[in-house]
């Protein structure tokens, strides 16, 4: 591993550059033309969008020989990451790695864990532009350079910003879990976009999603009654908030929760005119993904990747403890049913809406809700017709009230009963 070359410098600015100036995929037509700019749509079947600048040019899927995208080398930068994290060789030669694959945020991030991980890492911290003083390594930042633990402390009255390539997460305390963080919402996106870009016709993340993660719960400006991680919209925002607690902890709270509620507006919803900047979409949808994916994501700070779902015993045990049927639930707000209140019937609403969307994602229901239920999750957030329990009943099949049976004999067997 080598500091950055001067030649890809250009790179590492456009890590945070707009999106309209990022011509890092590269499309191959079929008479051999080869065209630069960024991939709107990965899994459009008839037409795919390339952003150049501010033109936008339409190419027939047809057309198109091959595809060489940002979004795939991300894949193979996480998985890699992953599958390799007990060689530190492999975990160096992945900052290089990422340099020729022109992903220089993941390649700063990657350099940073090293340098942050291990004080020696004397290639980490040149790749870094660190100077070695009298007392150990100096980190800039605010216009001084400073060793770690004074960087440390400067961090809760001068945040700092990391960029990847689909989020951004800006600190204020602790940056070796936070640049952990950042490289787990890295592979997030992937899990994202693996699982449900072709189904839902997910978008590209073109430019970096902002996360904020606050050191403690008295600098989070919650929502509610007490402290919950939670994701502001466009165009009241774009920007996900979360925290730390406990005595030494490791992951910021439902990290993948608030990442995920930012990626469905960023992939799927995009902006919607609210009067109020707690409304949604449809709620309990959106909530029902994000803890899918809150589940999903399991491993050690930094090293996120997929699994089995955990938690599911408790959660089904507490779905069964509500006093209404699919109706209310498919029809609950954000706030008031979510946030508000820190109480049992809120705890319902949780586990109702995680163990629901669970459910409906299984693959062996009978009758199938897999594939229904997808092409609803599409209609209702990415066509923005909301909580319609008609538009649920339609696309499904079925009445909503008719999966009420079925669905509690599988929360029942799943708390174990």
């Amino acid at each position: 591993m080598r500091r950055i070359p001067s030649l890809l410098l250009p790179l590492a600015l456009a890590a945070t550059a707009p999106a309209q100036d990022d011509l890092r995929d590269k499309v191959t037509r079929r008479d051999g033309k080869v065209l630069t700019g960024r991939v709107q749509n990965p899994f459009a079947v008839d037409e795919v969008v390339l952003l150049q600048g501010g033109r936008r040019v339409r190419l027939a899927r047809p057309d198109i020989a091959a595809i060489d995208r940002v979004g795939d080398r991300v894949r193979e930068f996480c998985e890699r990451r992953v599958r390799l994290r007990s060689s530190p060789k492999a975990q160096g030669y992945l900052v290089d790695w990422a340099v020729s694959q022109q992903l220089p945020g993941l390649a700063r991030a990657q350099a940073m864990w090293l340098a942050l991980t291990d004080d020696d890492h004397t290639a980490a911290h040149e790749f870094l532009g660190h100077e070695r003083g009298p007392k150990g390594w100096l980190w800039p930042h605010a216009g001084r350079k400073l060793l770690r633990a004074q960087l440390d402390d400067l961090l809760a009255r001068e945040p700092l910003t990391i960029t990847g390539e689909r989020f951004s997460l800006r600190c204020d305390a602790d940056l070796e879990t936070n640049v952990a963080a950042l490289l787990d919402l890295e592979h997030l996106g992937v899990v994202w976009q693996q699982r449900f870009g072709e189904a839902l016709q997910l978008r590209e993340v073109l430019a970096p999603i902002d996360v904020v993660t606050h050191r403690n719960t008295d600098d989070f400006p919650k929502w509610g009654f007490r402290p919950l991680p939670y994701y502001v919209p466009p165009p009241h925002g774009d920007v996900a908030h979360t925290f730390y607690s406990g005595p030494a902890p490791k992951r910021p709270q439902r990290l993948f929760f608030v990442g995920t509620q930012a990626l469905l507006y960023r992939t799927l919803i995009g902006e919607v005119s609210r009067s109020d900047d707690r409304d949604r979409v449809c709620a309990w949808l959106e909530v029902g993904l994000g803890m899918v994916m809150e589940n999903t994501m399991q491993g050690d700070a930094g090293f996120a990747a997929p699994g089995e779902l955990r938690r599911q015993d408790l959660q089904a045990l507490t779905a069964l403890g509500r006093d209404y049927r699919l109706t209310h639930l498919l029809h609950l707000p954000m706030y008031s049913a979510f946030y508000l209140m820190d109480d049992t019937a809120t705890a319902i609403n949780w586990s109702a809406a995680t163990m629901f969307t669970t459910w409906l994602l299984e693959p062996d229901n009978t009758p199938r809700t897999r594939e229904p239920f997808l092409r609803f999750v599409r209609a209702a957030l990415g066509d923005r017709k909301g909580d319609s329990s008609s538009l649920f009943d339609r696309v499904m099949g079925q009445r909503v009230e008719e999966l009420d049976a079925p669905w509690r004999a599988w929360l029942a067997q799943t708390a174990g009963y």
